[in-house]
């Protein structure tokens, strides 16, 4: 039994991740197929220890929003380009979670008595900003532009400082330049900066059978193509700029490198995470019947079996010290979230309640994101700490997988269909304030935040 729950298991894994049956396109919500499907199999699916239901409520952030006026820019410039700045920057404060952007149409300062560098505070003070921003254009054509930007404390009367208040950019790089100060204007107000201008890579279906890797800004914006053509390519990661994923190009599953494959062993790998360093990899490959957990270096070389367990073990995510790293197994029965060192020591289990629980993401503060799935296969995200603690991130929102955790810890993106289609939401880490960041639906899958 133990041999056939196995192999069910592992064949089941991938054939969804690669071939997900539930379409994005579909008009009403559909319960979303497992993650990592089927551990045991279908006849011998009795409730064990540690599969009671997570009976958690959504915990709401204690932070309340605070309130920043953002008028129309200083332009004299292409009115486009213009407008595209002041929606960045009130894009990216309201996806940060931190902030809530006043509408515009309250506003009663007369801009053309004011500047950039002159404010009538009592305007803004009694429509009840916190805060005012304000952001001049110059520039047209294809050059370069000009954008300034200020930041003022509205109770307090005075301008706060912070870095890219001043940028001479092009066309393209107009976006980048307003993340920028956005970030900035998040770490004046927080202690850290924000993560605007950062990339989430994942995979999509390119066709009926085939499947591509891409990446996207965090807000949405600025997709493109990392590795599509006439196969599967899915599970991908990214540190400091190399990008690795899983490939069936030559038929079965491989690893490859910045397009390069690194894996010629014969085994049916399962996906990689490179460590913090971008040093070493953590793949999951089949091994003698069962799916093990290994170390190896970039050019394919297997250092060690971290996990060398009679159980099925895999989706190792790092921690963001990359001492430790979170990663399935079923080794207590059901699909559970367990952590183990960087070596394989120490391995114990972290989530000791859900069905079903998949896709763990590791973030700063030792908490891991992970999708739990009930019996009746409805997904939620949730966290758990390095104590066992878990906190629900979604509750009656449709079926979302897939998490993946901000390099700083704040922040999740997961998959979400909770209004009949799959879109990306980016979410405080809490799950009180949530905001899909993709319009169109998509066949988005195994996110991954980049570091």
């Amino acid at each position: 039994m133990a041999g056939s729950r196995k192999s069910s298991f592992i064949i089941a894994l991938f054939l969804a991740v690669a071939f997900p049956a539930a379409s994005a396109r579909s008009v009403e919500p559909k319960p979303a197929q497992p993650p990592d499907p089927a551990f045991e199999d279908p006849d011998d699916a009795a409730v064990e220890e540690g599969s009671a239901p997570i009976l958690v409520s959504v915990t709401p952030g204690a932070r309340a929003l605070d309130p920043v006026a953002i008028p129309s820019a200083y332009c004299r410039s292409d009115a486009k380009v213009c407008s595209t700045v002041v929606d960045v920057i009130s894009r990216d404060l309201t996806l940060s979670g931190f902030f809530k952007p006043l509408d515009p149409v309250s506003f009663i300062a007369d801009m053309d008595r004011e500047s950039l560098t002159s404010t009538k505070w009592e305007d803004w003070f009694n429509v009840g900003a916190k805060y005012l921003i304000k952001a001049s254009v110059e520039g047209a054509g294809k050059g370069n532009y000009t954008l300034s930007f200020r930041l003022y404390d509205v109770a307090q009367k005075k301008t706060i400082e912070v870095k890219y208040q001043e940028a001479a950019v092009g066309a393209k790089n107009v976006r980048m330049a307003t993340h920028r100060f956005v970030n900035e204007v998040i770490r004046a107000i927080t202690g850290m900066p924000g993560p605007f201008g950062g990339r989430i890579l994942y995979a999509a279906k390119t066709g009926n059978d085939t499947k591509g890797v891409f990446a996207m800004d965090v807000d949405g914006y600025g997709k493109s193509r990392i590795a599509a053509g006439e196969t599967i390519n899915m599970l991908p990661s990214s540190v400091g700029g190399t990008v690795v994923y899983t490939s069936f190009a030559e038929g079965i599953p491989n690893i490859y490198v910045n397009g390069q494959k690194i894996t010629r062993d014969g085994r049916a790998y399962r996906g990689a995470r490179l460590s913090p360093n971008g040093k070493d990899l953590a793949v999951a490959a089949d091994d003698g019947g069962q799916c093990e957990i290994f170390l190896m270096d970039l050019e394919g070389n297997i250092r060690a079996n971290l996990t060398n367990h009679w159980a099925d073990d895999l989706s190792p995510n790092w921690s963001p010290g990359g001492d430790s790293m979170a990663f399935v197994s079923n080794r207590s029965g059901g699909p559970q979230i367990w952590i183990m060192g960087a070596d394989g020591s120490n391995p114990r289990r972290l989530t000791m309640a859900g069905y079903y629980n998949s896709t763990p993401g590791g973030g700063a503060g030792g908490i891991v994101a992970f999708a739990g799935m009930d019996e009746e296969g409805h997904s939620d995200i949730f966290t758990v700490d390095l104590a066992g603690n878990i906190n629900r991130v979604t509750q009656d929102q449709g079926n979302n997988k897939d998490p993946t955790v901000s390099p700083d810890g704040r922040h999740l993106a997961f998959v979400s269909n909770r209004d009949g289609r799959n879109r990306v939401y980016i979410s405080t880490i809490d799950g009180r304030y949530q905001f899909p960041v993709t319009e169109k639906g998509g066949s988005y899958s195994t996110l991954f935040w980049a570091r």
